[in-house]
């Protein structure tokens, strides 16, 4: 097995530089739809029973400063800001009691997502599988300074103006408790991810709407993390 390659970043010019991804290519990102509480109660849906789940590809991913590209085939792309786990040590039915041992940090994520494409059927990853909709970083912080991932807050803010601020002790299922059910599914490896879910407040909840725009910035911060933040473009123009 290949070991899972991290990226440090040094603070020498950070603000002259675009930064990559801090997991560059992951094997596999496994989101989580409708984890916080908070998102239920806005949207009016029951708490599921088990983690609702769908994928990104690698394709997806982009890292602090570059560009969210609006595609030409939506009209609506929102903002999801999310922990994201990143996985350090293969593992097939993962007790709970022991998930963390398998994980190599965090970090932040923007699930972002083409709610036109992705309400087309009853499968989400059609609108969210679109290139530059995973944004991750700005750093991975390993488990040991994160010692608890459920008390953890998060904020998402839209050209400077917080529209997202939750907890994640407001997860329906917790950081341990998606390891272990994803792995009883699919083998985790080295390198993967899991986007365990938003909280309330994105901007197709909004009234009126918010969907991006070129010009937006979108930026997500979770303590202990810091800001991950991106521009956002049309592909046109890029």
């Amino acid at each position: 097995m290949t070991p899972m390659k991290l990226v440090t970043h040094s603070g020498r010019n950070r603000a002259k530089v675009e930064l990559p991804s801090p997991i560059r290519r992951p094997g596999k990102i496994i989101c989580v739809g409708l984890n916080y509480r908070s998102h239920l109660a806005e949207i009016g849906e029951p708490t599921p029973d088990f983690p609702i789940l769908f994928f990104k590809p690698a394709t997806a991913v982009i890292g602090p400063g570059q560009a969210i590209v609006l595609p030409r085939v939506s009209g609506q792309v929102d903002y999801e800001g999310e922990l994201a786990v990143a996985i350090g040590r293969l593992g097939k039915y993962i007790p709970e009691e022991r998930a963390l041992c398998h994980v190599a940090g965090y970090t932040c994520a923007n699930d972002v997502s083409a709610h036109d494409i992705e309400f087309r059927t009853s499968q989400w990853t059609s609108g969210k599988m679109l290139d530059t909709f995973c944004p991750l970083g700005p750093r991975l912080v390993t488990r040991d300074e994160i010692p608890d991932p459920g008390s953890l807050r998060l904020r998402t803010l839209l050209n400077g103006r917080v529209v997202q601020d939750a907890t994640t002790a407001d997860m329906v299922f917790s950081v341990p408790f998606l390891i272990s059910y994803i792995s009883s599914l699919t083998t985790l490896e080295p390198g993967d991810v899991i986007l365990t879910g938003t909280p309330a407040g994105i901007g197709c909840n909004q009234n009126p709407q918010i969907f991006l725009k070129p010009g937006d910035r979108v930026s997500v911060e979770i303590d202990s993390i810091g800001m991950l933040t991106n521009p956002v473009g049309a592909e046109e123009e890029l």
